[in-house]
């Protein structure tokens, strides 16, 4: 991947990385954060990684298009590391058992809501939020119709 971003810069707002070091993420406002060098470079950095996960905080049908084209990103890696007897590096990818609406909660749980709370506390866009929460809600109803589809498969084979 061609990046402008060092892995170094990219690491440093990662959530494993936050959680390693035993930080919290919370809202803050601009008028908290002095102006410095340091600070403006983080706040470029967060931005950067705001734009690079932003698929979430689109409108709903694009946010689904693009939603699917990733899994199948992920599908086609999986498939080709286990046609080269390699190992698996996103296991869950696997396009037999993924749950693409559950897997979308998950990357909303674990890293869009707390990025995107603290860039709204800091930027004001309330917008984006509220995209954000309007596609979580679609992802549950998502997640849940297709977990009601599977039990109901279940039960008309096992008659």
């Amino acid at each position: 991947t061609n990046s402008v971003v060092s892995d170094e810069e990219s690491a440093a707002t990662n959530a494993a990385i936050h959680e390693e070091q035993g930080t919290t993420v919370k809202p803050v406002s601009a008028k908290d954060i002095p102006i410095s060098p340091e600070n403006v470079a983080i706040l470029k950095r967060m931005l950067i990684k705001c734009a690079d996960v932003s698929n979430p905080a689109r409108p709903l049908e694009t946010c689904k298009i693009w939603a699917f084209r990733i899994a199948e990103e992920y599908f086609s890696q999986t498939d080709e590391e286990k046609r080269l007897g390699l190992p698996v590096v996103m296991p869950q990818f696997d396009r037999a058992t993924c749950s693409i609406p559950k897997s979308q909660l998950g990357f909303y749980d674990y890293f869009i809501h707390d990025m995107f709370d603290v860039w709204n506390g800091f930027a004001k866009l309330p917008q984006l939020s509220d995209q954000i929460r309007s596609n979580y809600s679609y992802w549950q109803s998502a997640a849940s119709a297709e977990l009601d589809r599977r039990k109901s498969n279940a039960s008309a084979e096992s008659s």
